[in-house]
């Protein structure tokens, strides 16, 4: 009896629930942001749906987000790689080390989504370089890869200014975008209420970019700083929710412990 050898890669075939009709459930996840293998491999046995490696907001460099990616195979979690900043070459290589997708921070207009849209698909639609060494299964079937990795692909921006908000019909009107990600921390920073992350302004915000999606059939995520807020957008109809970051559940789940813990011996 021989072993499939793709058993251990990355599946892209097995992540497109990413891009799941907007009927169904909402896709679950939360970011990693401490560049630690165990604890990616952690979620790998969870019922999450997608992880976040954030080489943003985090020290993680490109050899630790392939070690989090090996911690995730065989596993039904889809990892998406949030590159620094919209950079061609670093969607190129978040792709090329087997990540089911990119998440582009920052994009404010539709010649940024058109930009990160193409360095994520090979020609004739996109301008994305042909040299996926672990995402084809180490050469296994580089033909394979090429020819089902455009529509495999998933490619987020995200919305985190009151300009990218104005600019979202464009912005979903992207081919080749998938997903409009608000980023509701930078979004309350520059709608002028930082750390703020409720009222009228936010609302209208989400609500425009919901529209925007459902207008042109792509779908819509955000960043939920509680589940309380988390409740609320799978309400309003939000496709793909990160409810979190590993230090921040780790801090709760240890302050919850600490007050059951004094309260006992009180």
């Amino acid at each position: 009896m021989t072993t499939d050898p793709r058993g251990r890669l990355p599946r892209h075939d097995e992540w497109t629930g990413l891009l799941r009709p907007a009927d169904e459930r909402p896709a679950l996840g939360i970011f990693l942001v401490t560049a630690n293998s165990m604890l990616t491999e952690l979620c790998g046995t969870l019922p999450l749906d997608w992880v976040v490696l954030d080489m943003e907001a985090s020290p993680m460099t490109k050899r630790d987000a392939l070690h989090m990616l090996q911690a995730l195979n065989g596993s039904g979690c889809a990892p998406i790689i949030r590159v620094p900043f919209l950079d061609h070459h670093a969607i190129e290589h978040a792709l090329d080390v087997g990540a089911a997708g990119v998440m582009v921070p920052k994009v404010d207009n539709a010649r940024d989504a058109a930009v990160a849209a193409s360095a994520c698909r090979f020609p004739p639609e996109g301008s994305r370089g042909l040299n996926p060494v672990r995402a084809s299964g180490y050469f296994e079937d580089v033909p394979g890869y090429v020819d089902s990795s455009n529509k495999t692909t998933v490619c987020m921006v995200q919305i985190e200014s009151a300009t990218a908000v104005g600019n979202a019909g464009e912005i979903a009107a992207t081919a080749g975008v998938d997903v409009l990600f608000i980023g509701t921390g930078d979004l309350a920073l520059s709608l002028g209420q930082p750390c703020v992350l409720t009222g009228p302004a936010l609302d209208e915000a989400r609500a425009a970019v919901l529209t925007a999606a459902r207008t042109y059939g792509k779908r819509a995520g955000i960043f939920a700083y509680s589940l309380e807020a988390a409740r609320q957008y799978i309400d309003e109809g939000f496709d793909i929710i990160a409810f979190g970051n590993e230090v921040k559940l780790l801090r709760e789940a240890l302050l919850g412990g600490l007050a059951v813990l004094r309260d006992a011996r009180v």
